[in-house]
C-alpha cells in the first residue's frame, strides 16, 4: 500500500491492508486504487468491488449486513455487504466548504479526507474528516441505518494550548487512525499528537492536550 505519510515513521496507520470479516465474507480497503472489495472466505473469490474517488486507508466496519468505510475523497460510505450496492454516503465537510482538492501522494484528494474511523457502537457509526486543523476538522456520529447525522463537532480545529518548545499558540485536532469507543467516550487519534476524547452521546470535547 501507499501510506498517507511515507516519510513519517509515526503515522503508519495505513502501512498494510487490514481486512474485516462478516458472515462468510472478507472486506478489505485499498489505498492504491481507492476500492473496497469483498471476498468469499472459503474460496477467496472476489464477490464485488466498490470504487471511491480517493484512497481508502482504514479497514471498513461491518455490521448487520452493511459495510462502512471512509475515503480520501472526503466521504463516508455505507454499502450492502452482499452486493456492494451503495446505501448512503455522507460528506465529511459541510456543503459551504466546496469540493476543494489537492495533490496527495500523486492523487487528487479532498481537503477534508476521512482518515479518522470508522467505529461502530449501539447502531451509531463514528468518523472524522480533515487532517489540517486550520482548514477545519469535523467529528461525526451517524445513524448507521439511515445515514442521518446524530451530532457533528466542528469546533476542534482551533484550540489554544502548549505547542512544541513550550510555545503557547493555536492548534487543533488532526484525526488520523482508528476511532475507539470506550464506554461513553469516543477516543480520536490525532496523528503525532495525543488522542482527543469526546462524549460520544453529545459530541462535546472532554479532553485534548497539545504536545508540549
Amino acid at each position: 500500500p501507499q501510506p498517507a505519510w511515507p516519510n513519517e515513521s509515526r503515522l503508519h496507520f495505513d502501512i498494510s491492508y487490514e481486512p474485516v470479516a462478516l458472515a462468510d465474507s472478507l472486506f478489505v480497503g485499498s489505498p492504491n486504487d481507492g476500492s473496497v472489495a469483498s471476498y468469499a472466505i472459503d474460496t477467496g473469490k472476489e464477490n464485488w468491488r466498490f470504487y471511491t474517488d480517493g484512497p481508502v486507508r482504514l479497514a471498513p466496519a461491518a455490521w448487520q449486513g452493511k459495510v462502512y468505510f471512509g475515503s480520501d475523497d472526503g466521504y463516508l460510505y455505507c454499502v450492502e455487504a452482499d452486493s456492494g450496492v451503495l446505501i448512503w454516503r455522507i460528506r465529511g465537510a459541510p456543503d459551504d466548504r466546496g469540493r476543494h482538492r489537492h495533490l496527495g501522494n500523486s492523487r487528487l484528494v479532498s481537503f477534508w479526507p476521512v482518515r479518522g474511523g470508522p467505529a461502530l457502537s449501539d447502531g451509531v457509526v463514528y468518523f472524522a474528516a480533515g487532517v489540517w486543523p486550520f482548514e477545519g476538522v469535523f467529528v461525526y456520529a451517524i445513524d448507521a441505518e439511515t445515514g442521518d447525522v446524530v451530532w457533528r463537532n466542528e469546533r476542534t480545529g482551533f484550540l489554544y494550548g502548549t505547542q512544541p518548545h513550550n510555545c503557547e499558540a493555536m492548534g487543533g485536532l488532526s484525526p488520523q487512525g482508528y476511532l475507539l469507543v470506550n464506554g461513553d467516550d469516543l477516543v480520536v487519534p490525532c496523528g503525532t499528537a495525543r488522542p482527543a476524547v469526546f462524549d460520544r452521546r453529545t459530541g462535546e470535547l472532554k479532553a485534548f492536550s497539545l504536545p508540549g
